[in-house]
């Protein structure tokens, strides 16, 4: 009789391994609150050293950049992005693009991984989302606000979707406002 449950504990491990590594998943994807976000110390000092280099100047850039690339949550990443508010100037050179261009992206890649439905509300209200990510950027909206019955959160959605120019996304974030509003 033994030989035939001596397979179950480890069908009970596999199962149970399996059933935490699904939560862990789900957790994962959802980002911290915005409540329990806090600056780090190093990001503090990397701001304070933007703020005393010279003004659009390739040092000050590189520590925008290195901000951009320390950033682990949303209220960081959004801190980085009012940094580098004039920092990279228009008109500038192709380095000055490419450094501009890279920030950007290393900030929107880890704001779609690391930010609230709010802060990728407020960012890509805020700030240019390359066109290539702004459909994944209003995807990643509707992930986060899937669960939320809020009609006016679906609004803000839909006005992110269309300063991102996501037009079929911006209707469909109207279309669930309005069926959540019963309209």
């Amino acid at each position: 009789m033994w030989k035939r449950f001596r397979g179950v504990p480890v069908v009970v491990l596999v199962v149970w391994n399996l059933a935490s590594c699904t939560a862990a998943a789900r957790k994962a994807a959802a980002p911290v609150p915005e409540a329990e976000q806090l600056v780090g110390q190093a990001l503090k000092d990397l701001y304070v050293a933007a703020s005393l280099a010279v003004p659009q100047s390739p040092a000050q850039q590189k520590v925008i950049l290195r901000m951009a690339e320390k950033a682990s949550n949303g209220k960081e990443l959004l801190l980085v992005m009012r940094a580098a508010v004039g920092v990279f100037p228009t008109g500038a050179g192709a380095q000055e693009q490419h450094a501009e261009s890279q920030a950007r992206s290393i900030v929107t890649a880890k704001m779609m991984e690391l930010g609230t439905l709010d802060q990728l509300i407020e960012y890509a209200m805020q700030y240019s989302v390359s066109p290539e990510r702004a459909r994944p950027f209003v995807q990643r909206m509707f992930q986060l606000g899937d669960e939320n019955s809020d009609p006016r959160v679906w609004y803000r959605i839909r006005a992110a979707a269309f300063r991102l120019k996501a037009g079929d996304l911006e209707r469909q974030a109207q279309a669930k406002g309005d069926q959540l509003a019963g309209r």
